[in-house]
């Protein structure tokens, strides 16, 4: 009899444990994978804040979506390409999450939200909430304004190389182009950054930047990441080149270089004519 009474017990203790367990692996799946465009009940990133995701699509519309976005775009679901059209046709890059990890990130996300849920009820006003509101905006306002034209140059110099990062990463050069008036071409491997930050906004860029989620940068920056103030430096030029109204260092010096370059080139062709072709006799 006491057996049978203790299974229910039992039971209760396994369903619990494996909820727990449930619980770890979305948090670390999150954490390692997601946390870099997305955020929980904090607001839009790269991607969409994911809070209440769960009540919108269903499981096998997130699973579809999660593990190849751009695939689930082509096949012409309306809700994946809305998405995709509403966040800049930024492509989610594609994953090898099983099912079951997938299925445990959105558990993870409904702990979140069942955290948040109750830290509101028991505050028993909204006063604390426009309070955080307002320290968020004024905290992104305090961002924004530190991306100013005293950062430039140092980020055109880490950018094209004339600068090492402090951690040993490749320049941005290599792989990205950014329209700045300068006569040197950038890489064609990745996107052109140009547009970035009107895209991305600072917090956007920061997070890619700090934890990447796109495969072959996340490969080249592995081992070399980039400092606080690097990239502080690095999105005050993408601000300055996204912007027209925003001031660029580079148009005087960029003309400067290009008439110095013009006018070698010009002298050494006199040159060489004076010296091969001046003594020569006409016949």
């Amino acid at each position: 009899m006491k057996k049978i009474l203790l299974f229910p017990v039992f039971l209760l203790l396994f369903c619990v444990n494996l909820t727990l367990q449930a619980q770890n692996s979305g948090e670390e799946t999150f954490k390692s994978i997601c946390a870099a465009c997305h955020t929980i009940n904090k607001g839009r990133l790269v991607g969409p804040d994911l809070s209440g995701v769960y009540l919108i699509r269903k499981d096998e519309w997130l699973i579809r979506f999660i593990r190849s976005s751009q695939q689930f775009i082509k096949s012409g679901d309306s809700a994946a390409q809305s998405i995709y059209n509403e966040f800049n046709k930024i492509p989610m890059p594609d994953n090898r999450l099983t099912n079951e990890q997938i299925l445990s990130v959105i558990e993870y996300i409904k702990e979140r939200d069942r955290v948040t849920l109750v830290t509101a009820v028991k505050s028993k006003s909204n006063d604390s909430l426009a309070i955080s509101n307002l320290e968020s905006k004024v905290l992104n306002d305090s961002l924004e304004m530190k991306y100013s034209t005293e950062n430039i140059s140092e980020g055109r110099d880490l950018f094209n190389g004339y600068a090492r990062f402090t951690n040993g990463a490749s320049p941005c050069i290599s792989c990205h182009n950014i329209n700045d008036q300068s006569i040197m071409g950038g890489g064609q491997l990745a996107i052109d950054l140009t547009g970035s930050y009107l895209k991305l906004g600072a917090a956007g860029i920061t997070a890619i930047l700090s934890n990447p989620p796109f495969p072959v940068m996340k490969t080249a920056m592995l081992n070399h990441s980039l400092t606080q103030d690097e990239i502080h430096e690095v999105i005050s030029l993408l601000k300055s080149v996204a912007n027209p109204n925003e001031p660029n260092m580079t148009s005087d010096s960029g003309g400067l270089i290009f008439f110095t370059f013009g006018f070698v080139c010009a002298l050494f062709l006199l040159i060489h004519i004076f010296i091969f072709y001046d003594n020569r006799k006409i016949t």
